[in-house]
């Protein structure tokens, strides 16, 4: 545990360097208080560093595994990811129009554009003038007068980045979801086995394909998947992938087995620490395949602890998939729903997105067996999935 202590400690101190100089500087200007920002002009577009954010923030984040990082900013949490415009602000989803950058240790995050965003959340404009960025109250107006305005598209080449304009459009409901379907197990790892030797491997391909397919025809997703075929693929690189991929939803598609019989129905489960027995026995055998890995497949302590700390961002999100999720799939199929519940599966560990895993049925139990054996339950159970997918998406706020 000490080693693990001393690695963090490491870690959060590489942080804070970085190989670029910052040579300007701009002070913002609040209410009672003011402080400055440094920054780097590259390609006409001034960045400031998540370093220099984080003098104004009370808590801060770091993912060893992908860089991706979480900074409280007047009580709200602002989630930034490498060679991404977009950032998570408060569970929504703001557009600075340019891409953030990465030079050695450090995040370059645009200035103006975080600025803006800010500001907006704190419902104010800003001021800019003679080299400080003054935060003043919005003109009571009309409310058509008030709204975000929709800024014009960024222009990006090779070479050079425009900066946008003064205003930064807020979108808490995208237009297109990227979805990463992960089938469970693999190759050499069977997982769960029916009594007629069926594996679960085989039954969550289907499944998948089957979501896959349901997808694609909706113009709400974006679809991809963790494998398409029968091979053996590590926990970690599961969520790799989908972070690689800026996917926005990660759905781990499994089949359940208990030591009793009798138990059956379908469970969704997200990150969390496990409140039951029933939790932890499920995430234990999900988390078996770990077992199958080379020792330098799987991650190690400190970036499982880092990846905790970013995955707690999305855990109110992750665990609403969840419900919405498993009640489309009890509405499709008939199964009994048995709650939604948190446990440490490895293969969530790391997803920098709502994420889920999902029990379809016991192949332990004779009747969930025979079903997942039949093509058409499956097909039902895909659909309650995609039905899943497509409530959680549209009740967030527009």
């Amino acid at each position: 545990m000490k080693n693990v202590i001393k690695s963090i400690v490491l870690l959060t101190l590489a942080i804070s360097a970085f190989a670029i100089d910052l040579d300007g500087s701009i002070e913002v200007v609040g209410k009672g208080s003011s402080f400055k920002l440094r920054y780097v002009e590259l390609g006409g577009v001034r960045y400031t560093t998540t370093d220099e954010l984080a003098k104004i923030s009370e808590d801060r984040f770091y993912s060893a595994i992908k860089r991706k990082e979480s900074l409280s900013i007047g009580g709200e949490s602002y989630i930034f990811s490498p060679d991404n415009r977009f950032v998570v602000v408060a569970e929504c989803t703001f557009d600075m129009g340019i891409e953030t950058r990465v030079a050695g240790d450090a995040m370059l995050i645009p200035l103006r554009p975080i600025l803006d965003i800010m500001a907006i959340r704190k419902k104010m404009s800003i001021d800019y003038r003679d080299g400080k960025a003054v935060f003043v109250e919005r003109a009571k107006s009309s409310a058509s007068e008030t709204r975000i305005p929709t800024p014009k598209p960024a222009v990006a080449d090779t070479k050079t980045v425009s900066a946008p304009k003064d205003t930064v459009n807020a979108t808490p409901k995208k237009k297109k979801w990227t979805v990463m379907i992960d089938p469970g197990h693999g190759g050499k790892d069977p997982g769960a086995s029916a009594k007629d030797g069926v594996h679960e491997k085989t039954i969550v391909l289907d499944i998948a394909k089957k979501l896959r397919e349901i997808l694609e025809k909706d113009t709400l997703f974006t679809v991809m998947a963790t494998r398409g075929e029968d091979k053996f693929l590590p926990l970690g690189e599961r969520t790799a992938l989908a972070n690689a991929k800026g996917a926005d939803l990660f759905v781990s598609i499994h089949c359940n087995a208990a030591h009793n019989k009798s138990a059956r129905g379908t469970q969704v489960f997200f990150l969390a620490p496990a409140r039951s027995d029933q939790a932890r026995a499920t995430a234990a055998l999900e988390n078996a395949s770990i077992f199958l890995e080379e020792p330098s497949d799987s991650a190690n302590d400190t970036d499982f602890i880092m990846a905790d700390l970013i995955q707690n961002e999305f855990l109110r999100e992750s665990s609403r998939l969840a419900v919405l999720v498993e009640e489309s799939i009890s509405k499709q199929t008939g199964l009994p729903e048995r709650g939604p519940a948190g446990a440490g599966f490895y293969v969530l560990k790391g997803s920098f997105m709502p994420a889920v895993l999902v029990e379809s049925a016991f192949l332990s139990n004779p009747d969930d067996a025979a079903l997942l054996e039949k093509e058409s339950f499956r097909k039902k159970v895909a659909d309650g999935i995609a039905d899943g997918l497509r409530r959680f998406i549209t009740e967030l706020p527009k």
